[in-house]
């Protein structure tokens, strides 16, 4: 059996790398902009955010806070008490993953439809 050659293997994993890359390049291309955020606290709902009015929410978890800023269509965690703060330099958003504060267990779900994402029994 012959073995593949270094330059083989380099141009098959580029090949490999551009294709990947072209599909996140893709779905982040073709990806809308939510028009509400929902905000999960411990795993349950704390509030839906409409993301066409801007205003400051503060919101307090078991475990601290969480200050949350809607301006120009986009959310961001402003301020927090977590000692990270990977929250906050996460900045604004309205589309992707979603946003999470783990230390305060604070999670900001995007849904371009403003429906329900599912149903859990």
């Amino acid at each position: 059996m012959k073995t593949l050659k270094t330059k083989t293997w380099v141009l098959l994993l580029a090949a490999i790398f551009v294709l990947l890359a072209g599909i996140v390049l893709l779905q982040r291309l073709t990806e809308k902009p939510a028009r509400t955020a929902s905000v999960w606290v411990a795993g349950k709902l704390d509030r839906t955010l409409d993301l066409t009015t801007d205003g400051v929410y503060r919101i307090e978890t078991g475990d601290g806070w969480n200050e949350l800023t809607v301006s120009g269509g986009k959310v961001a965690v402003t301020a927090a008490s977590c000692p990270d703060g990977d929250c906050v330099r996460c900045g604004a958003q309205n589309s992707g993953p979603p946003i999470t504060c783990l230390p305060n267990r604070l999670t900001i779900r995007f849904s371009a439809s403003g429906g329900v994402d599912g149903v859990a029994k």
